[in-house]
């Protein structure tokens, strides 16, 4: 069995997979919706510990999103006055659409407020930087940062839980060793998987012989006399090459199987996700081309590439001026276009020329002029540049920044950017 796994990863290498992975058996909601972004609160970015990054809900410019007790059971927001002038109301873009949690509130002069899971949504004065959640616990503890919980609200059977799963660009079920878990989507009239090559390679989620259904969760009682758990009628497994947490061997190896996932990540239109064999799953254009970033070394700044994508506050505090005009002949821009709407992971910049660039967990993307698609050419380039003091404040695009983390003559390098 290992010989066929390793032979089925290597044919993977340049497989392009994010269509793979956010198609599913089932409708999949987007975890946040254009204009709504995702910002790690500024505590857990100074501690720097994974375990403790905790990544809350945004508006556009990156200003956190709160809930306010007073608002239940109100048909109209309890937020008015010289409340309103300390918490402006969150107001969605003239686009905007109800969808999954989202939902919207319709204000005076035309206005949208964003609603999700039925709580109003609002910003907080004095947030002065992306991150901020000053107003968190404030008035009595009545205000609430809204704090992106994928597993919230779903009813999960024991040995099931929600986790992020990077590489297939969403939230999605996995097992007690967090061991991604996905939905066969095959005939609907005999769900199981049967033959000796799909036995192998793809293990059933065993349930109690006595389980009961839990929420979307049903057993299912198969002629082998396995009880196997189901997700919205689809039978549950796992790919026997998947061996660590976020692992998505399977994706892409059988059309019927896909990632079980109960929430998608926005992508930009021309955004994908790449497997390679060198570095494994990353971003990269709809033509091909490899996405990067640009990142600084000091021995506080250390990380490993897929562990940890480096601080978004750093990267914010970047912006697009570590990489200027005689630098983008080499380093292109990755361009948004003029209508384009911030989302989840994914923020826009705007260069000195008034061009906009996407920008992915705080960091401004860039292609490699030397690539060819399929090319990762750029990574790992390393120079030296000097870092001049940039103040605190918002840039042209009107996001919000944080403060300046140090100057001086810094080491800094390209590399590869993971989902």
């Amino acid at each position: 069995m290992a010989g066929v796994c390793a032979a089925l990863l290597a044919a993977a290498r340049f497989y392009p997979h994010t269509g793979a992975l956010a198609g599913t058996a089932w409708p999949v909601p987007l975890a946040t919706p254009p204009g709504i972004t995702l910002q790690l609160r500024e505590s857990a970015e100074k501690t720097r510990v994974a375990a403790a990054s905790q990544w809350v809900y945004a508006d556009s410019r990156g200003r956190s999103l709160y809930t306010y007790d007073a608002d239940a059971r109100r048909a109209t927001s309890a937020c008015g006055g010289a409340c309103a002038a300390v918490w402006p109301a969150a107001l969605a873009p003239p686009t905007a659409a109800a969808e999954g949690d989202w939902s919207l509130r319709q204000l005076g002069g035309g206005n949208r407020q964003w609603v999700f899971r039925g709580a109003p949504l609002y910003t907080f004065n004095n947030d002065t930087a992306s991150g901020d959640v000053a107003g968190d616990g404030a008035d009595g503890g009545a205000w609430h940062v809204a704090a992106f919980r994928p597993d919230a609200g779903v009813e999960l059977p024991d040995g099931v839980a929600v986790r992020e799963i990077a590489d297939a660009g969403g939230a999605g079920l996995v097992d007690t060793s967090g061991l991604t878990l996905y939905a066969f989507a095959g005939n609907a009239a005999h769900p199981k998987c049967d033959g000796d090559e799909c036995t192998r390679l793809w293990l059933p989620l065993e349930a109690p012989a006595i389980a009961n259904p839990v929420g979307n969760f049903s057993p299912l009682a198969r002629d082998d006399g396995i009880t196997q758990w189901m997700y919205r009628g689809k039978p549950l497994y796992k790919f026997a090459a998947d061996r660590n947490p976020q692992d998505v061997n399977g994706s892409g190896v059988d059309s019927r199987f896909r990632v079980a996932l109960v929430l998608r990540f926005f992508l930009p239109a021309d955004a994908t996700i790449r497997r390679t064999l060198e570095l494994g799953d990353i971003l990269a254009s709809r033509s091909g081309a490899t996405l990067y970033q640009r990142d600084r070394v000091t021995s506080e700044e250390l990380h490993q590439f897929r562990a940890d994508h480096g601080s978004p506050a750093l990267g914010r505090w970047f912006g697009t001026a570590s990489c200027d005009a005689q630098c983008v002949k080499n380093w292109p821009p990755f361009s948004a276009p003029a209508q384009a709407l911030p989302g989840g992971y994914w923020d826009i910049a705007t260069r000195a020329d008034g061009t906009r660039q996407w920008v992915y967990k705080g960091f401004a993307l860039y292609t490699y002029a030397a690539d060819k698609p399929g090319d990762i050419s750029g990574n790992a380039i390393y120079d030296l540049q000097r870092i001049g003091s940039v103040e605190r404040g918002v840039d042209p695009n009107g996001s919000m920044r944080a403060a300046a983390p140090g100057v001086g003559l810094g080491a800094m390098f390209w590399h590869a950017v993971v989902p």
